[in-house]
């Protein structure tokens, strides 16, 4: 087969082979060509986004490594310590292998984060799925719960937080995005790099096999039992591979015996080898011929390209070796020298000493002189953004009867039930976990710190409008930390959408990167590691469409004192009730505008920077001058599910007056932006209302707490256990396969 056949077969365009031939000043041979094309793919290199990706912010006082340097991110957290985190998705295998493709994405972005010597503290996750009343939904969301609670169990690391939605935009093609957060000394961080002429390359973890080396890792032949030597399932929901990983690396970094460490991903240990030779300015050799392997009769090819999970190339002193033999030999790891440094910037591929590839780390990979692309950007023309007119809209005559069918959204309803199917003993006792709050938290022992941590995102209001969509993903996530008392320090995202190389998809990438870039500079929170998940179709009558845009946004935060942590539920009764900021006659994209009358806006819900930015600074002084008891900001759901929230947890009420200023269900229900609800000790309430005078900032009494009872403008809607049960057992019944 000619070079020009193969190169079409392995997705290289006329362009990018003559610009192959320019960079080696020779003819390629097909492994060559096809390790070019795999590095120059959209996974490993960015080739499509980067041009926007560069947009970003990235750099930031507290920043320790920045995104695109490493594996993951970091950012200093105090006391020579540095938190690593990074979100990655794995859409496509959940969408057939649900179970073993949400495990599986917990082991890649957990492996990035231990891999730089980071100690694993917690993990959150962002799922999208279908329509609920779909079998599909259930069926995907029962087997992605499962593949992370089994991940959780087998790792004794705990789910903290999250967000579970369903969405017709999602059907048959679900979003599982995957956080992993960890700590280190700020000193003892490992980087993914070779050094040292002569120095030697370790592959170590499991054996190299078959998986994913003509496609994606889960239609590979063990899946289908062509291969003679398969992997059955349940080898492959075993991650004991990374617990023996991350005890390996504790003690190579204990004894100082390790230079580099890089995960071996979907590009294989090709794209391992050339990230290590690239980030060392130095070249290295590869023996094919040296690589441990499961499966008999493993060419060059196959080694070089197996997705296998659980692998990390090692970069260590030669004089070492035999130290660190000693050490990995009980760990129950395979290991064995594969490669060495040497002079030049080139991964060289050996097979018996035979010369088999040998190709410029800088023209491969992510950044240095790979190919970007500008990809057409066309504005749909359904996309029309002007906000609905609430008059056109008929007001609900009974609410008693809206909060009745608003109750049975599920995606409003308590996912207190969710986290039973987790182990509770996992948690941390940061503190007081009986007090739900707007952030998850994690407490770093080593430090006596606490980190709180929010992951968020509204499908909604990206479909409605993708700019504003993505900056208030990034507004929440700061406002749930801001309200949880802590301050906002960086992010990690993870850009989940359809085609880029449909003009209007590339669109609403483009949009939804530069809201987030604003909003990320605005609130001072530079994005430091995070992960680009294109192609997420569904079939709609027989037509190929994206999903929703769905920006993830995963926010790292630090509650400086224990006497700022705040919680969201009600505490006492007779507390006042008060709103600070403003609400606004707005149900733009609101679940009841979709979900109660079954219509759609063409706008976000209200949003205004300027303001978001204040409500954020006068929240933080209210909960540090202590002048309030429970603290949640106003979100999915509106106001009432705000109260909601609240007063369920302890089994409180609310009696509340709506404005007069603003037609009743969009007081209720509007979910315009900037608002967060506090309750006040009676003694404390004149100071709060000073304090609020004297900053000039807009705020309201809305009332007080009850002993139990739920009354809006004098009219009694019932007592909270009743509303309770109805709120708590929605998505319960749904997930016990109940009629909701």
């Amino acid at each position: 087969m000619g070079q020009e056949n193969i190169a079409s077969e392995i997705n290289l365009t006329a362009t990018e082979q003559d610009l192959i031939f320019e960079i080696l000043k020779r003819e390629p041979n097909s492994l060559e060509l096809e390790m070019f094309s795999r590095l120059w793919s959209e996974h490993a290199s960015y080739k499509n986004s980067m041009k926007w990706l560069q947009m970003m912010p990235t750099s930031g006082d507290k920043v320790v490594v920045k995104a695109g340097d490493e594996k993951a991110g970091a950012i200093d957290i105090g006391d020579g310590y540095a938190c690593v985190f990074k979100m990655e998705s794995h859409n496509h295998p959940c969408s057939f292998q649900p179970r073993l493709g949400a495990l599986t994405g917990m082991r890649v972005v957990t492996r990035d984060v231990f891999a730089m010597g980071a100690k694993p503290v917690a993990l959150l996750d962002s799922l999208r799925f279908g329509e609920a009343n779909r079998d599909t939904a259930r069926w995907l969301f029962n087997e992605v719960i499962g593949g992370i609670s089994e991940f959780e169990k087998t790792m004794r690391l705990p789910v903290v937080g999250g967000e579970v939605v369903f969405n017709k935009a999602f059907n048959s093609s679900p979003i599982v995005n995957n956080m992993a957060i960890g700590i280190a000394k700020k000193d003892e961080l490992i980087s993914g790099t070779a050094s040292g002429l002569g120095n030697l390359i370790l592959i170590v973890g499991a054996l190299t096999g078959n998986e994913g080396i003509d496609g994606d890792t889960f239609s590979a032949d063990y899946i289908s039992n062509t291969e003679q030597d398969s992997f059955g399932i349940e080898q492959m929901l075993d991650s004991t591979v990374e617990g023996n990983l991350i005890n390996a690396i504790k003690e190579l970094k204990e004894e100082g015996k390790v230079i580099g460490i890089q995960t071996i991903g979907a590009a294989g240990i090709a794209g391992a080898a050339t990230e290590m030779a690239s980030r060392g300015n130095v070249g290295i050799t590869i023996n094919c011929d040296k690589v441990p392997t499961r499966n008999e009769n493993m060419g060059c090819r196959d080694v070089l390209f197996s997705e296998t999970w659980g692998r990390i190339l090692v970069c260590i002193d030669k004089d070492n070796l035999a130290q660190i033999q000693g050490l990995l030999s009980p760990k129950q790891l395979s290991f064995a020298v594969v490669g060495e440094v040497v002079k030049g910037e080139n991964l060289i591929c050996l097979n018996n000493n035979d010369v088999v590839a040998d190709i410029p780390t800088s023209y491969v990979g992510l950044g240095g002189k790979s190919p970007i692309y500008e990809r057409e950007v066309k504005e749909p023309e359904s996309n029309n953004i002007k906000a609905l007119n609430i008059e056109d809209i008929p007001e609900p005559e009974d609410y008693q009867k809206v909060i009745a069918e608003m109750l049975k959204n599920i995606n409003l309803s308590s996912k207190e039930s969710l986290m039973d199917l987790f182990d509770p003993s996992l948690q941390h006792e940061s503190f007081n976990n009986s007090f739900p709050s707007d952030a998850a938290y994690v407490h770093i022992e080593e430090i006596d710190k606490t980190l709180a941590i929010s992951i968020d995102s509204n499908s909604n209001y990206l479909e409605a409008d993708p700019f504003v969509g993505a900056q208030i993903a990034v507004a929440e996530a700061a406002r749930n930390i801001i309200c949880g008392g802590g301050v906002p320090l960086a992010v990690t995202d993870c850009l989940n959408f359809g085609n880029p190389y449909d003009p209007e998809v590339f669109w609403q990438f483009t949009k939804s990167v530069e809201g987030l870039s604003d909003a990320c500079e605005k609130f001072n929170t530079p994005i430091v590691s995070g992960n680009v998940s294109f192609y997420n179709q569904k079939s709609v009558e027989g037509r190929i469409t994206a999903i929703t845009p769905s920006p993830i946004v995963g926010m790292l935060g630090l509650v400086e004192s224990k006497d700022h942590h705040s919680v969201l539920p009600f505490k006492h009764k007779g507390d006042v009730i008060c709103l600070i900021g403003e609400s606004k006659d707005d149900i733009n994209a609101s679940e009841y505008l979709i979900y109660y009358h079954k219509q759609k806006s063409h706008a976000a819900p209200y949003f205004n920077m300027e303001e978001e930015l204040e409500l954020h600074e006068i929240v933080k002084q209210v909960i540090r001058k202590r002048l309030v008891r429970s603290v949640h900001d106003v979100s999915a759901g509106g106001l009432f599910f705000n109260l909601l929230e609240s007063a369920a947890p302890l089994g409180f009420g609310f009696d509340i007056t709506s404005d007069a200023e603003i037609r009743k269900d969009s007081f209720l229900f509007g979910e315009s932006q900037g608002r967060v609800v506090v309750s006040v000790a009676p003694s404390l309430q004149d100071d709060f209302v000073d304090f609020m005078l004297e900053t000039e900032t807009k705020f309201s009494v809305l009332g007080h707490v009850t002993k139990g009872e739920v009354r809006i403008d004098d009219e009694s809607f019932g007592f909270i256990d009743d509303i309770k049960s109805e709120y708590s057992n929605s998505f319960k019944d749904w997930m016990n396969n109940e009629d909701v």
